[in-house]
Order: C-alpha cells, then structure tokens, then sequence
C-alpha cells in the first residue's frame, strides 16, 4: 500500500545523503588489521546470544511500538533449496533506524551479512550492530578497504545471506524508491546469486499504537528471487538486473509507471526527491 506521511521530515537533496550524524562513543579503527568477518569463539557466543535477545525481546517490542507486519514469507519457502544451496542478496529501502532488524524478522531462521555506514559501528549500538550480522565499510583507509572485500568475497564463497541496503542512506518513512548503488548487481552476478526485493511500506498509526509515537506503522513485504540473465555478457547482465529490480522494488511499495512518483531513470544524477 502506499503511504505518504505529513510529518515534518527535511530530507536531502542527494539520494545517497545520510540525514542522521552518529555520535562516537566507540573508538573502533578500521583498517586492514579489523575482523569484518569475525570468526572468533567469543563473537560467534555473542551473535548467538543476541539471537536468543532478537526472538524473546526485539521483535515482540518491534511488533508493539511500529506495528511490523511480514508479507511474502512463500516466496523464501518456495525457493527454499536453492536459497539454501547458493545463499542470497537480499535488498530493500532503507526507511528508518531499525528496519536491518526487520529484515532479520523477515527471513529468519536464516541471518545474513549486513555491510553498513562505518559511523554506525561507532556509535553506542556499534557492537549489538555487529552482533546482528553489520560489516563496516571502511571509506576512509584504503588497506581497510582491501581487506573489507576480502572478507566480504569469503562471506559470499560460504554461501552465506548478504543483505544491502542499496540506496545508501536511510531517509526516515520516505515513500518512494530512491536510486540503487551498483555494486550490488555486480556482486550479484559476480558470485551467481538471486536478489531478494524486501520492500517497507507505511501505515496510519491506530488505537493503543498512537501511545508509542506518531511516526508511520510498518509492513515488511517479501517478493520473488529475482536472477540475472546468464545470455547477457557481465556488464550487460549487472545493467539488466538493475533496471529490474529498481522497477520491482517500486511496485513493491506501490509505485507504478505513471503514477506522478514513478522514476524510471535509477541514475542517482538525475534523481528528484519528492517529499
């Protein structure tokens, strides 16, 4: 369903633009020394830990204070084996703070692999984030960036769920579909992996949820693995799978070619917010 909000949100002129500052409170250096892919027994107890937390506490209260509602979870069982078999790309519109967590809600039992905004790992929630599957991605040191595609390039060699959130910010309750970052069709097509679209959509706040705030309720829609087209040539088939899936993604969160808020250019260039 469609949603627009009226709350008074002043979002920024580039797509890809963070609209929050993180506040450091953890010094966390990231170069080529840090473990994105943390293998230690002490983190593994921690993630596991954390899952238990996740089931008996975060997702009742998520349920609680936005409402979060899944839609889609036959088409992650339909494609159970070969999910299962190769690992995915998930994806979905980066909309408010916690919405990393309901995409964990919406494909457990699995987990995956979240790359994200380095400052995020230095803020208060910077281990819990890790905890739940967060790799930093180190723009600032060029080591680091070489050993953050390193470990990225094994995570995805096991076979393990790789979520993106390919705008590359998160705008809060935004409506519509901001352009997608490239990279993810190319690890796509590099490792042969099927993109999931996890699209977020809104809903008016009613009854005893009024208590908890104003902004929007939450629903979390889970579409069709979608594959790239092994006719194409490489660059071709990351330019085909991008088109392919921007569009998908509008659909999925109520946007059709025609509607006055249809983009039919992903390139983040000549993107025109619309709120």
């Amino acid at each position: 369903m469609y949603y627009r909000h009226n709350l008074q949100y002043n979002y920024p002129e580039k797509p890809d633009q963070h609209m929050i500052t993180v506040n450091p409170k953890r010094k966390v250096v990231l170069d080529q020394n840090y473990p994105y892919y943390n293998k230690s027994f002490v983190f593994k107890l921690g993630k596991g830990l954390f899952r238990v937390l996740l089931s008996l506490i975060i997702f009742p209260l998520m349920l609680v204070t936005h409402g979060l509602k899944i839609y889609g979870k036959k088409n992650l069982r339909r494609h159970k084996k070969i999910l299962k078999e190769k690992g995915a790309i998930s994806i979905c519109n980066h909309t408010y703070m916690w919405d990393y967590l309901a995409v964990l809600k919406a494909i457990r039992p699995r987990s995956a692999f979240i790359p994200v905004w380095q400052d995020n790992i230095r803020g208060g929630f910077g281990l819990g984030m890790r905890w739940a599957g967060a790799i930093p991605i180190p723009t600032d040191s060029y080591n680091g960036m070489k050993a953050f595609k390193k470990d990225l390039e094994q995570v995805f060699n096991e076979k393990k769920w790789v979520h993106f959130f390919p705008e590359g910010s998160m705008w809060f309750f935004y409506p519509d579909v901001r352009p997608f970052k490239k990279a993810v069709f190319h690890y796509a097509v590099k490792y042969d992996r099927p993109i999931v679209p996890i699209a977020m959509t809104f809903r008016d706040r009613k009854g005893l949820l009024k208590l908890f705030g104003k902004t929007p309720m939450i629903d979390c829609h889970i579409g069709e693995p979608i594959w790239f087209d092994k006719s194409l040539p490489t660059k071709e088939a990351e330019i085909d799978l991008h088109k392919r899936a921007y569009k998908i993604m509008q659909e999925m969160c109520g946007v059709k070619e025609g509607d006055k808020t249809y983009n039919p250019d992903y390139n983040p260039k000549e993107y025109i917010k619309t709120m």
